[in-house]
């Protein structure tokens, strides 16, 4: 006998309305718009931190960029510190649209596109940076900031969530 509130199909609508909202979730938690990253963004992105946070820079040609990213923000999701996630897109002027619609960019919490001469917005973050992609900054709440070329050790991430 057929009857539309069998647990079965419950059960499907159940996980039907829970995708649905899972995919609103993950479109507006993603970034709206691609901000400029200038020679003061540094700074201030530095002294804005009431909660720490991870700053990934990124090139859109990045081969190791993009799981670097998603494994930071699902250590972060698993994380109480509130940290945020940030990620510059060293050559994404111009291609904002094409950065918003990207997977591994609604991550973050705020998104940027490198705003001026690469080189010299390198050596304002870190002069010892030598450009190499994902490079990733750990700003804490309180001290400097700690420089990784490439996925940081998760046991350095765990720690910095902790504190």
């Amino acid at each position: 006998m057929y009857s539309p509130f069998s647990p079965e199909r419950r059960l499907r609508l159940l996980f039907l309305i829970g995708g649905l909202f899972a995919s609103v979730a993950t479109a507006f938690a993603a970034p709206t718009t691609v901000l400029p990253f200038g020679m003061e963004t540094w700074k201030e992105l530095g002294q804005s931190s009431s909660r720490p946070l991870v700053v990934v820079f990124s090139t859109t040609d990045c081969g190791h960029c993009p799981a670097v990213i998603d494994s930071l923000a699902q250590e972060m999701r698993k994380s109480p510190a509130k940290a945020r996630l940030t990620v510059v897109v060293m050559d994404g002027a111009g291609q904002e649209k094409l950065l918003r619609a990207d997977r591994h960019y609604r991550h973050a919490d705020f998104l940027y596109a490198f705003d001026g001469d690469g080189m010299a917005l390198r050596f304002k973050v870190n002069p010892e940076w030598r450009g190499l992609t994902p490079y990733v900054a750990l700003i804490p709440v309180t001290g400097a900031p700690r420089f990784h070329t490439g996925a940081p050790p998760p046991d350095v991430v765990r720690g910095f969530l902790r504190h």
